[in-house]
């Protein structure tokens, strides 16, 4: 609109100025109005016309246009920010209260090793905890799904262990359910790259399905079968898995959903068993990061169902290495070890079950105590919880390598956060080891008896990697 100052908008004064008229053009934004251009103009030979006002209306669309876009690109990068803070805190409060039930559970079952009605119970209720960890996981998973932000770390790893682990995760539910199950493939060592963990937890997902869809007394079998990349010389190839079940089988009409996230099959059996129908959608997307495929397959209800991977992944194999020995094979002598947890319920569970181990344990439930102690007992290996407040984890790890006489003590990092950047933080601060909540005695036991071999992120154990 064409304004002058007869028409008493003082705002158009300059001071020093004579203004003789200008125009006001509405900056847009959607609904809303963003701003305003205004052009004065201090000559009387100058006024402004129709073509300045269709100029200047065009010039106020393009940056309503440019400050919309700049605003969406903020709200959007502080959405991702806050939305990855929400999963990290999300995990962090999930594992923290299953961390103190899982250590209780195991500390009660060797104080009952003589009532076999009480450990049957425990067992129960230890594996029901494991199952929830597997369940806050794949919502974990779902949501970073659904913001795309699943990612994959590649390493020098071997199949034959990714399986293992896989089939460790989910044996409670063959056990439970009396199937039988044949594997075929891997009676020699098939070397790959890949995300160890991810890749178990795709083959757990796979396995668990099989399971919970097949009645009891089914058979489950897992073939492995490598495809060398004959006419190249590199010797990259594919390795084709499949899992195949005579369970109830997929109906036509569900098959090209059950890659999506909430998808279920059958779904009151689903519900009944625990599914949240997400598992083969983070399966799916873990497969793709890995430049493989993942296909199903079922005749139909009642006919069972197979699901393959194929994966371009295979390395060439390398000079065998010496078998580590497990903790039980090397007869583990007691450990002296501090405990470091704010969470009093947590502190105490872990600490008996540990002393139920034979080990020799301290504690603290604080950052300072915890430092002053390092110097008093001298751990050989100190567990630290990293969320303390005031004094937090990475503080007392950063204390005992500034400290040359405290050098030797071996620092494991427990917590519920489990993106790599925490295990990078942890790294940096000067933990040895990264472990998640609740935490694996098997891996513990693992770390007491070789801790002198590896650092965080480069030790294989048994049944995979640490999780690191």
């Amino acid at each position: 609109m064409f304004v002058r100052p007869q028409d008493q908008f003082a705002c158009l004064q300059i001071p020093g100025v004579k203004v003789t008229e200008g125009v006001v053009v509405p900056i847009p934004g959607g609904e809303a109005q963003l701003g305003a251009i205004w052009v004065v103009s201090h000559s009387d030979e100058r006024q402004f016309d129709r073509e300045d006002v269709r100029l200047l209306s065009n010039l106020a669309v393009f940056a309503g246009t440019a400050l919309t876009i700049v605003d969406a690109r903020d709200s959007g990068i502080e959405g991702d920010r806050r939305h990855s803070e929400f999963i990290a805190m999300l995990g962090h409060e999930l594992r923290n209260p299953m961390a103190p039930i899982d250590s209780a559970i195991g500390a009660a079952k060797r104080l009952c090793a003589d009532n076999a009605k009480a450990v049957e119970i425990l067992t129960v209720a230890q594996r029901q905890v494991r199952h929830l960890r597997t369940l806050v996981d794949d919502l974990l998973d779902a949501a970073r799904l659904k913001h795309g932000k699943l990612t994959i770390k590649h390493s020098d790893t071997s199949l034959n262990e990714i399986a293992f682990d896989a089939l460790a995760a989910v044996r409670h539910h063959f056990d439970s359910r009396r199937h039988t199950l044949k594997v075929s493939g891997l009676d020699a060592p098939v070397p790959v790259r890949a995300d160890h963990v991810r890749l178990s937890q795709v083959l757990g997902n796979i396995l668990s399905n099989a399971a919970k869809y097949t009645p009891v007394g089914g058979t489950i079998e897992m073939t492995v079968s490598v495809h060398p990349d004959e006419g190249s010389l590199d010797p990259a190839g594919q390795v084709v898995i499949t899992v195949q079940d005579n369970g109830i089988g997929i109906d036509s009409s569900v098959q090209p959903l059950v890659f999506e996230l909430f998808a279920q099959s059958a779904q009151a059996h689903a519900r009944a068993e625990g599914g949240l129908g997400i598992g083969l959608a983070v399966a799916k997307r873990m497969v793709e990061l890995h430049d493989g495929t993942i296909s199903l397959e079922s005749i139909g209800a009642g006919a069972g169902t197979a699901v393959t991977l194929r994966l371009p992944i295979l390395r060439a194999p390398s000079a065998p290495d010496q078998p580590k020995e497990t903790a039980e094979a090397l007869g583990l002598s007691p450990v002296r070890l501090l405990l470091v947890d704010d969470n009093r319920d947590a502190l105490m569970s872990l600490g008996i079950l540990l002393e139920l181990e034979g080990h020799d344990v301290t504690t603290a439930s604080n950052g300072r105590d915890a430092i002053r102690l390092m110097a008093e007992v001298r751990p050989e290996v100190a567990i630290v919880d990293v969320g303390m407040p005031d004094v937090d984890g990475f503080d007392v790890a950063r204390a005992v390598r500034a400290d040359g006489t405290l050098s030797d003590i071996t620092l494991v990092a427990l917590t519920g956060y489990a993106a790599e950047s925490d295990k990078s933080r942890a790294l940096a601060a000067g933990f040895d080891y990264h472990l998640t909540k609740p935490l694996s005695l098997e891996k513990l036991q693992y770390i007491l008896a070789n801790r002198t071999e590896g650092k965080l992120g480069g030790l294989v154990w048994p049944y995979g990697r640490t999780g690191l």
